[in-house]
Parts: structure tokens; C-alpha cells; sequence
């Protein structure tokens, strides 16, 4: 994960879930743009972070940034976390960074953003349809998602409801 998603999932409250349903694993540029005295202060996602990181849920690794090959504008969060995706194998980057994402694309790296990792947390059953709703909600206010992004997560999600109602009759 990169900077912006573990914000943007911590608002939503979903970050617990997340650690118990897939292995996050961040690089140390991440936790230092996120966790440090002056975040602590200001925003309780913050400490969030620091919590999943001391209880294991979060795993924070040291990446060696003189081995970059890749030539791009992003900020060292981003460049960090895009080389871990990079050098690990089957490896999806969260990412809700435009340029992320284009380099995503770019070197044919799979990554994917925060509205579609809430739907799949629905799909699996780790949180309810209410919560999954309130969270894409919650997305589409203080994340820069366009209008596109948050149609297509709600309408799989109600794909998913429809299909998980319709089996669960049958």
C-alpha cells in the first residue's frame, strides 16, 4: 500500500479488517510519510497505522531506493511502494495515486484502488452491505475519485448483493 490508500481505508475504518483478510506490507518511506510526531498530533489514522504496524497487522520493510531503474515523478512514498510491488512476487499495489497508478499501467504491474478493495472485502464476506456502502460513501467525499469510479464500485456491489441473495434462495 501506498500513503493515500492506508489514509483514505484508516477514515473508513477498515484497515483492521484489511489486516486480517490480506498481508499488508509497506515500504519504511510509507510509515515514515504517515507515522511520525507531527501526524501523531494531528490525525487519529495515524495512529491507526502505528498500532497495526506494533501488532503485526501491517509489515514494514526497507526498501533500497539506489536500485530504482524506474524514472518517474512520484513522491517517495509512492516511487518506494511501487518498487516493492515491483521486487515481490505476487504482489498487488493499493494505490489511489494518480501517477501510481499510471506507472502501474505503464510497467504492466497489477495494483488496484480502495473502492474495488472494499467491494472485495464485501464479496468475501469481511464486512456487511452497510458498511461497504458507507465506506465507498465515505470514499467518494474525501477521496479524488471521478464520479465513474464510485458508479462502477456501487453497481458491483449491488451485483454482488443480487448474486449473494439470489444463491442464498436457491
Amino acid at each position: 500500500m501506498d500513503s493515500c490508500s492506508l489514509i483514505l481505508l484508516s477514515k473508513c475504518g477498515l484497515l483492521y479488517t484489511i489486516a486480517e483478510s490480506f498481508q499488508i506490507v509497506i515500504p519504511k518511506g510509507v510509515f515514515r510519510e504517515i507515522v511520525n510526531k507531527d501526524t501523531l498530533k494531528k490525525y487519529s489514522n495515524a495512529e491507526v497505522i502505528l498500532n497495526l504496524v506494533s501488532e503485526k497487522g501491517i509489515k514494514v520493510v526497507k526498501i533500497d531506493t539506489r536500485i530504482n531503474t524506474i524514472s518517474l515523478s512520484l513522491g517517495k512514498g509512492e516511487l518506494e511502494a511501487l518498487l516493492l510491488s515491483k521486487q515481490t512476487a505476487n504482489s498487488i499495489l493499493l494505490t489511489d495515486d494518480g501517477k501510481a497508478i499510471k506507472a502501474c499501467r505503464y510497467m504492466k504491474l497489477p495494483f488496484l484502488i480502495s473502492p474495488k478493495i472494499v467491494v472485495e472485502l464485501y464479496r468475501l464476506g469481511k464486512i456487511n452491505f452497510t458498511k461497504t456502502k458507507s465506506s465507498i460513501e465515505k470514499l467518494r467525499i474525501i477521496g479524488r475519485y471521478s464520479p465513474d469510479i464510485i458508479a462502477e464500485a456501487i453497481l458491483k456491489l449491488e451485483e454482488i448483493k443480487y448474486a449473494k441473495t439470489n444463491n442464498s434462495q436457491g
